[in-house]
């Protein structure tokens, strides 16, 4: 009987010292608030800023790295986020295409900046991410599907953009 219940203390114990995990508090900071500003967007993406915006949000909550706020004065963090350039350029072309390209490569570029408002410094100035994507038409009659790719490419850059954030070194 005392093997079993020096069993049974000994398990309860493992139990109860393993299940101190927390996610997103990989930084030894703590829980840090946020403030992601609206993504501006310079760019001839239609609607990239607020993919990009809402897919930042959501990674932050998902991750639960930071805990978003509504007003940067109630935030440690600012980020500004803001979509500098978007290049489209022939990915797949025929000998016998004219000016219509069969498929096409689409690059967007943001640049970060993440303030902090408790040291009113800057912890990442400029920092430059990347997006790509591409769009291939069906025959060389038809545009390429719907706003799928722009899409994909908004959502790809606002992962990159929390995962950046995330992962940086504090």
């Amino acid at each position: 009987m005392t093997k079993f219940s020096f069993c049974s203390l000994l398990s309860i114990c493992i139990l109860v010292s393993s299940c101190r995990y927390q996610p997103g508090l990989g930084n030894g900071s703590g829980s840090r608030t946020l403030f992601v500003q609206v993504v501006s967007n310079d760019t001839l993406l239609p609607q990239a800023g607020g993919i990009v915006s809402r897919t930042i949000r959501e990674e932050f909550l998902r991750k639960g790295s930071f805990d978003l706020v509504h007003s940067p004065e109630e935030a440690d963090l600012v980020l500004r986020v803001k979509l500098n350039q978007f290049n489209k350029s022939p990915e797949v072309y025929r000998a016998t295409d004219t000016l219509l390209a069969a498929g096409f490569n689409m690059e967007v570029v943001a640049s970060l900046d993440l303030y902090s408002a408790r040291k009113k410094s800057l912890i990442m100035d400029g920092t430059i991410v990347r997006a790509n994507a591409s769009a291939l038409r069906e025959t060389q009659s038809r545009q390429p599907s719907s706003r799928q790719p722009s899409m994909a490419i908004a959502r790809e850059l606002g992962l990159k953009i929390s995962s950046r954030v995330s992962n940086y070194n504090w």
